[in-house]
Order: structure tokens, then sequence, then C-alpha cells
């Protein structure tokens, strides 16, 4: 249960599993974030810790823990909105070629317009 490290809990598991590698890992990490040592248990094999338990992961390990837990997930949000933007960019560079063109036009209709009126005045 929650070993998939395509899911946070997961990621999170394999985390803790590294950091507290060795014998008595269950011990130290309920001792590291005031939990039962079956919370901690519970947490090495997948189960997401309640928001007591992960404040103090992220206080005991910070960045780290947080770059390896939603890295993932922030890469694939950050990937797909500059998707978004360039898709974005494209149809804008389209719609101002087309506002350029539309301008090169109506300026020459507004040429042949005044060079008609200043022939009909002669």
């Amino acid at each position: 249960m929650g070993l998939d490290s395509h899911e946070p809990r997961g990621r999170l598991a394999v985390y803790l599993r590294r950091q507290y590698a060795g014998s008595h890992a269950t011990k130290r990490l309920a001792s590291d974030i005031d939990s039962t040592p079956k919370t901690a248990e519970n947490i090495l094999n997948g189960c997401w810790p309640n928001s007591r338990h992960w404040a103090a992961i992220a206080r005991r390990f910070g960045g780290d823990v947080l770059e390896a837990v939603f890295a993932p997930e922030i890469d694939a949000t950050v990937a797909k909105l500059e998707a978004e933007v360039r898709d974005l960019e494209r149809e804008l560079e389209t719609k101002r070629a087309l506002a350029r063109q539309t301008a090169r036009r109506r300026a020459g209709r507004a040429s042949d317009v005044a060079a008609s009126v200043d022939g009909a005045a002669e």
C-alpha cells in the first residue's frame, strides 16, 4: 500500500526509508516526529501522515523532503503551463500578423481613395 513512487505518499515512504536506513528505522522516525511506532511504521509503508506528523517531517528534513515528494507534481504542472504559454504566443503572433496585414490593406485603400479624390479635384 502506498509504495507506488508515482504518488506523493509512495515518494515520501521511499525518501524516509532512505533517510532511516539501517536498524530501528521505525523507532527513530517515531522519535523524530513524536508519533507512535505504529504510526511511523505506517508512514514508512506508504500511508500519508496526518498534518502534525507531516509538519514534523517537513521541519526535520526541510526542502529536501518537499523536493523529493512534490517535485514530480510541480514539474508536470510547469511543463503543462509552458506548453500553454507557447500555444498562446503562437496564437498571439498569428493575430498580430493578421492585424499588420489588415493595416497595410487599409493604408493602401486610403491612399487609393486620396488619389482618386485628388484626381477628381483637378
